[in-house]
């Protein structure tokens, strides 16, 4: 139950970063990516070009899908640092026979980032029924990636740091992600409410697992067994909404709220999750230290991989 719960997690949050993630300026290093939830690495927006005419805006004056893309995407060029919010609630109903087994997560994830020099600073609380809470605290600058796990801080191998600055690209760059709504425009509507834009679409199917798979790919996340139960989902539906301030045109809110199950054998796997985040103090946040107490901690060893069979 437990590697189910991890792997549907991971192929959860790639099909929902997928869904509202922008695939194709990412480039990241080569390696899977590792369990930093809400981490992404250094890129930039996109300028908008100065020489370019102005998408049209519908008759209520509300920007297109196009042109909230292209402002915002200008707008991040000036974001240099900010905070976000994140909630993740997770539920898994397991079915074999007459057996049924089920399994809680609620995630809470609070992050700093800065895009140059490229720094996070995360705390994680996981709440998983029946086996208590675990609270994680993380930092990632150019000195490395540090843990702490249980009141334990941990250098993680320069190989670990590498491929969670590559998995640190999307959320480094939120502004990034309204790009994927360009390939649901058709399903996305974009409302007033209060002061910001609200894009909102409903998408499901193969559409969503293909850019679920196109994420896990460009994310340097694709592991054989999340594309093998990739395949064998029936997304039943997907939810998301963007928000983005009218004035600053920032991001200001995310929330993605999916239905789906799939089969494997004699066993039944049903999930329901919901992705919140909040994005604040836009250019508030311009450092990022370690602390002293992780700085000193010692790195910790990867075991090795078994050696290749020789043959006579």
């Amino acid at each position: 139950m437990k590697k189910w719960t991890t792997l549907c997690m991971g192929v959860a949050l790639s099909v929902a970063l997928a869904a509202c993630g922008n695939n194709e300026e990412a480039k990241p290093s080569e390696g899977a990516a590792t369990a930093a939830p809400s981490s992404a690495a250094a890129t930039t927006a996109p300028e908008a070009s100065a020489s370019a005419a102005p998408a049209e805006q519908t008759t209520d004056g509300v920007p297109t899908v196009d042109e909230l893309i292209q402002k915002t995407a200008a707008a991040g060029a000036e974001l240099k640092g900010f905070a976000m919010d994140s909630q993740v609630k997770q539920k898994i109903v397991m079915k074999q026979g007459d057996q049924n087994t089920e399994q809680a997560t609620d995630m809470t994830i609070k992050s700093q980032f800065t895009k140059d020099p490229l720094q996070m600073h995360q705390e994680i609380e996981m709440k998983l029924a029946g086996q208590g809470d675990q609270k994680m605290e993380q930092y990632v600058t150019a000195d490395g990636f540090y843990s702490m796990t249980n009141g334990q801080w941990m250098k993680m191998p320069s190989s670990m740091s590498e491929q969670v600055v590559a998995a640190m690209q999307q959320s480094a760059s939120p502004e990034k992600q309204l790009e994927q709504f360009k390939a649901i425009s058709e399903q996305t509507k974009i409302t007033e409410d209060g002061d910001n834009y609200l894009l909102a679409a409903e998408v499901s199917g193969d559409s969503v697992k293909e850019l679920a798979k196109s994420y896990m790919n460009q994310g340097g996340s694709a592991d054989p067994q999340m594309a093998a139960m990739m395949e064998q989902m029936n997304i039943k539906s997907m939810n998301i909404s963007y928000a983005v301030d009218k004035k600053t045109y920032y991001p200001t809110k995310t929330d993605v709220t999916m239905v789906m199950d799939m089969t494997s054998g004699e066993q039944t796997m049903s999930m329901d999750m919901n992705m919140t985040a909040t994005i604040k103090d836009h250019n508030k946040v311009t450092e990022i230290k370690i602390p002293q107490e992780a700085l000193d901690a010692k790195e910790i060893e990867m075991p090795a991989a078994p050696a290749a069979p020789t043959t006579p």
